[in-house]
């Protein structure tokens, strides 16, 4: 019920109905794929934080809420969502959770996954990072994940991040060998209001590296609204490998700063 009550209210158009011929046979609708019991999570979503940010002063806090389709053809079929909270207990702590949800994700239940995690500043420019997958949802095994990042200032408008993380245990490898996930994301600042990113990710698995190689780009833009509230909008492209995405995908996050 929910997922046809987010069907409607995002206006997607119903499919249109086959109309029979004599002697053909009444076309029956195939079933709604249900979760795997191997479901598992890799590449771009080894973290609680669907964005780079490095880890803020004491007392910030953060909420995003955010669609991603990873097709734009069928948006009623291949759509998850997700909610982000973080906050700063602590100079150069951050603690935040990651809530996803598919009620427009026919492979997804409506409440698919949970990951906790922190980042812990390693310097002005430099933070890593521990992440772990909640067995919740989807989700039927563990996984945890680390990671290293970095930023590379090069003028007031230009600048460079860089991250690395590794997943294991089942959670994150789907049983077999270690998650790795890099991230390219140059980043130019047009101007207070307005941010772009072009995001190259990388991702693969050791026991099959070239098998389940990925290279994705993710062009993205900030909007900043107004003080705190930015609307992010981007998309999902695959580059190259055996296991890059065939199919374009669209995001939209909201994301509030206090």
């Amino acid at each position: 019920m929910i997922k046809q009550a987010v069907f409607a209210f995002l206006c997607i158009a119903a499919s249109p109905l086959s109309v029979l011929a004599d002697g053909e046979e009444p076309v029956v609708d195939e079933p709604v794929p249900t979760p795997q019991e191997n479901q598992y999570v890799r590449g771009s979503q080894l973290s609680y934080d669907p964005f780079y940010v490095l880890p803020n002063q004491r007392g910030y806090k953060s909420i995003d809420v955010g669609v991603r389709g990873n097709d734009i053809g069928k948006p009623d079929k291949t759509t998850d969502f997700f909610l982000m909270s973080k906050f700063t207990p602590s100079d150069g702590i951050e603690v935040g959770a990651q809530l996803g949800f598919g009620f427009l994700n026919e492979s997804a239940s409506n409440f698919s996954s949970l990951i906790v995690g922190s980042k812990y500043s390693l310097g002005p420019q430099r933070a890593a990072a521990v992440n772990l997958l909640m067995p919740a949802g989807d989700i039927k095994n563990p996984g945890i994940s680390l990671g290293i990042m970095n930023t590379l200032a090069l003028g007031q408008q230009l600048e460079i991040n860089k991250q690395l993380f590794v997943g294991v245990l089942k959670g994150f490898t789907g049983g077999s060998g270690i998650v790795v996930d890099a991230a390219v994301e140059p980043v130019l600042i047009i101007n207070p209001r307005w941010v772009a990113y072009l995001s190259v990710t990388m991702s693969s698995n050791t026991t099959d590296w070239s098998g389940q190689m990925s290279v994705d780009a993710f062009p993205n833009i900030d909007w900043v609204i107004s003080d705190g509230n930015t609307l992010n909008l981007g998309l999902q492209l695959g580059l190259t490998g055996d296991a890059k995405s065939e199919t374009t995908g669209l995001y939209l996050t909201l994301l509030r700063t206090m």
